[in-house]
């Protein structure tokens, strides 16, 4: 179904690595951090930095992901044009 209705693989590629790359940098090392550390205090500031460090990773791949849906919608692959 995917090869029927996504018509150029670069849309595909997009979409999967603007939210692979956001979560294999930014939020799963964060999440694994605040999960499995447990000597360190909540409110120390290694906690709270890789708090800070995984919500800026949400705000970007939700960032990305509206980009790049934005861009199928005002500029469709069969449209013709270039870039």
């Amino acid at each position: 179904m995917l090869v029927i209705f996504v018509p150029t693989i670069r849309d595909i590629f997009g979409f999967i690595g603007s939210s692979a790359a956001t979560m294999l940098i930014f939020i799963l090392p964060a999440a694994f951090y605040l999960r499995l550390v447990k000597s360190v205090p909540l409110r120390s500031p290694q906690k709270i930095g890789a708090a800070v460090f995984l919500v800026v990773g949400v705000v970007f791949m939700i960032g990305s992901l509206t980009l790049i849906t934005l861009d199928w919608i005002h500029n469709p692959s069969g449209s013709g044009g270039d870039h």
